[in-house]
């Protein structure tokens, strides 16, 4: 099954690196931001997700897989990375449940779809009990915003998605999936997010890019903060336009950082308001 998801995702990220081609007709731009915070880790981060909270949004969690399968969470009020397992996993997806406890899904090493709860005001969380867990996966779609559903391949290329019932009394989850009609490769190389409803921020080669549809191309520079050091060497970029509390009220951008232990987060709504001002400057 490893050997499968590692020929899927090579094919993805070739595919990944050729979609993406600088338009030189475009008006090409550079903009400098400054790092908004960070959260610091104890190995480099592959993956990131988020549980936003509705009720209280500072307490809203940012779910990372670190480089050796750990899952571990943190909030933008406490940057604190915490634990939460050390069981080896390979991708993971949060939910935006209104007026319930944050959950969230990852997909262990051996294919298995796990879910984990909310279970204290601190921000702790524990698997959900499944008789009949999904597995053969190897990688979660992002999905639109639906309710009590994910979408996640399967390693015989198929998507498929999976709706839940959750009863938090007995800490239990029930899962069914429905194989849909989905092109695993176009789920595996959709790295492109949107930003000002006609942005794409994109990661090519390294290089943070704001691609419209007009004839504007913006390269994001992540440079030093009042205490934070920017970055030269993303490795992933990971969005979120739910309010995480604080100067995250409109959501925010995690830059996860080749080789090193911590990940950049930036205010979404600084990040459009420097865009604004640099094409419109008054």
């Amino acid at each position: 099954m490893i050997n499968k998801y590692i020929k899927i995702i090579t094919i993805a990220m070739f595919l990944a690196s050729c979609q993406f081609v600088v338009d030189r007709n475009k008006n090409q731009k550079k903009l400098d931001i400054s790092s908004t915070s960070e959260i610091l880790t104890n190995a480099p981060i592959s993956e990131v997700t988020f549980v936003p909270n509705n009720i209280a949004t500072w307490l809203g969690h940012l779910i990372m897989i670190d480089k050796t399968g750990s899952i571990i969470r943190a909030s933008t009020s406490d940057r604190t990375a915490k634990l939460i397992t050390e069981d080896s996993y390979i991708d993971v997806i949060g939910t935006a449940l209104n007026n319930q406890s944050g959950v969230f899904f990852a997909i262990n090493n051996r294919g298995v779809i796990v879910s984990f709860i909310e279970i204290t005001n601190a921000g702790d969380f524990a698997p959900l009990k499944n008789k009949n867990a999904p597995k053969d996966f190897i990688k979660f779609c992002k999905n639109p915003r639906t309710t009590n559903s994910i979408i996640a391949i399967k390693n015989n290329d198929q998507s498929y998605q999976i709706n839940y019932n959750i009863n938090e009394k007995t800490k239990s989850i029930i899962t069914t999936e429905t194989k849909i009609k989905s092109s695993p490769v176009s789920c595996l190389t959709k790295i492109k997010v949107n930003l000002l409803d006609e942005y794409n921020l994109t990661l090519n080669e390294g290089l943070l890019l704001l691609n419209d549809n007009q004839r504007n191309l913006i390269t994001l520079t992540i440079r030093d903060g009042l205490s934070i050091k920017g970055t030269s060497n993303p490795a992933g970029i990971y969005l979120v336009d739910q309010n995480m509390g604080s100067v995250f009220n409109e959501g925010l951008i995690a830059v996860s950082i080749k080789e090193e232990n911590r990940i950049i987060l930036l205010s979404l709504n600084y990040v459009k308001n420097e865009v604004i001002k640099l094409l419109n400057p008054s």
